[in-house]
């Protein structure tokens, strides 16, 4: 039977409960779906990226991860020219092992830039950053780029800061004003203990890599006491002003030439500004590829 929860999701694209009802499982449903858009490639895009993501809610509500994967890379998938096999084989299995979820695809795209910007920094001495993992999807992925560079990386020379207690306390910086197109669903998020997870779920989501140096706290007390090093990469996904702003401050100093700092926020007011006023003082020129990121990079 279709369970209660799938109603509930799929409500989000608006398919009502009698066309789901009809069929018996999620298996059925999943074939119809999948069906259609092999039937329906000449159909207007917005229509079948609907029946692409109401498919792949489907198959991760099942746990059907390898469906999913064989979905993103099928001739017929709407999306398939955005991305490259390997990336596909990277970031399905880390949205299994974060338990994250697969939508909204614009993700998709955003992390396969942030895979392809920490491997720009290949070769560049220094160790590797996350400020901010939520449930590690981001830092999964980050994870298994370096794992390409190195046969065996266990996690040694990556290190993340959260403070494993969501969001800090939004200040006046960091309003949304009503001029942003998603200015509603940016202040639902925007406020203290958004994006809460336990230090203990990312660890066991991140387990084959044992050896990564976790920091949780609030930026930057934990930053304090921290034994000198230098950095080739930093990925700042704080979403506010402030921890941004600390962020950038203490690790562009640290930051090896070449290297690269990447804000996940450059769409949250607050994160923009920080970015914007650091990029200034230090006479940089944000690169800003159109993901809702932004990227720094020190002066070799």
């Amino acid at each position: 039977m279709i369970a209660e929860e799938l109603f509930r999701r799929l409500a989000e694209f608006g398919v009502d409960r009698p066309s789901i009802a009809a069929y018996q499982d999620t298996a059925a449903l999943a074939q119809a779906l999948r069906q259609g858009l092999e039937r329906g490639v000449g159909q207007p895009l917005v229509q079948r990226m609907t029946v692409l993501c109401v498919l792949l809610c489907v198959l991760e509500f099942d746990g059907r991860y390898d469906e999913i994967y064989a979905v993103l890379r099928a001739p017929w998938c709407p999306v398939r020219d955005e991305s490259d096999e390997r990336f596909d084989r990277m970031y399905v299995p880390a949205v299994a092992a974060t338990q994250s979820r697969i939508l909204p695809l614009k993700r998709r795209v955003r992390f396969r830039n942030l895979a392809a910007l920490l491997s720009r920094t290949r070769g560049i001495a220094g160790e590797v950053v996350e400020c901010g993992c939520f449930q590690g999807l981001s830092s999964h992925i980050i994870c298994q780029v370096l794992s390409q560079e190195r046969p065996g990386f266990d996690g040694a020379g990556f290190h993340i800061f959260d403070s494993f207690a969501g969001l800090s306390e939004p200040t006046a910086k960091d309003a949304i004003p009503d001029s942003l197109r998603n200015a509603a669903g940016l202040r639902d998020m925007t406020v203290r203990g958004a994006f809460a997870a336990t230090l203990e779920s990312v660890q066991r989501h991140l387990a084959p890599f044992a050896r990564i140096s976790y920091h949780p706290g609030w930026i930057p007390e934990t930053f304090r006491g921290l034994p000198e090093a230098r950095y080739r990469f930093v990925h700042v996904d704080v979403d506010l002003y402030q921890p941004t702003h600390d962020a950038l401050e203490y690790f562009y100093h640290r930051l090896s030439p070449g290297g690269l700092i990447v804000s996940d926020d450059y769409t949250w007011p607050g994160a923009r500004q920080a970015i914007e006023e650091h990029a200034a003082l230090h006479d940089l020129q944000p690169e800003v590829p159109g993901t809702g990121q932004a990227v720094l990079r020190k002066p070799a």
